[in-house]
């Protein structure tokens, strides 16, 4: 089954997202910062990240440079899902690798259609 990692440090978000992610039959691991998302990264197979910009102890763009700097999440597909509406964020995103920019609320259309985009390109890792 595709796993999906939410990073966000807002319940109500992790919960809209994880109900549209479920509904459309993917399993969702969730964690509130870049912290404990990079620790879950070490415990379950991860096929695509959702990550807000804004957290404690380790915002998401600092979560990305490290995602990107492991050579065994490296590839993982990056969407970010933020409320921020600031180019400079969307910029700074796409200058650490990030693969998609989303704000908050976000459409679960939208959603849906991006992790489906990404994930076309992508193996999906097995679960064992």
């Amino acid at each position: 089954m595709t796993t999906i990692m939410i990073v966000d440090d807002y319940i109500p978000s992790h919960r809209l997202m994880s109900f549209v992610l479920e509904q459309h039959g993917y399993a969702v691991v969730t964690a509130l910062d870049g912290e404990q998302a990079l620790q879950r990264l070490d415990l379950f197979p991860v096929d695509l990240v959702l990550t807000d910009l804004t957290m404690p102890r380790m915002d998401g763009i600092e979560l990305v440079r490290a995602i990107r700097a492991n050579a065994r999440h490296a590839g993982l597909p990056v969407i970010v899902v933020t409320g921020s509406v600031k180019e400079q964020d969307e910029v700074k995103a796409a200058g650490v690798g990030v693969n998609a920019f989303l704000t908050k609320p976000v459409d679960s259309d939208d959603l849906i259609s991006e992790v489906q985009r990404l994930l076309r390109h992508v193996p999906a890792r097995s679960s064992a």
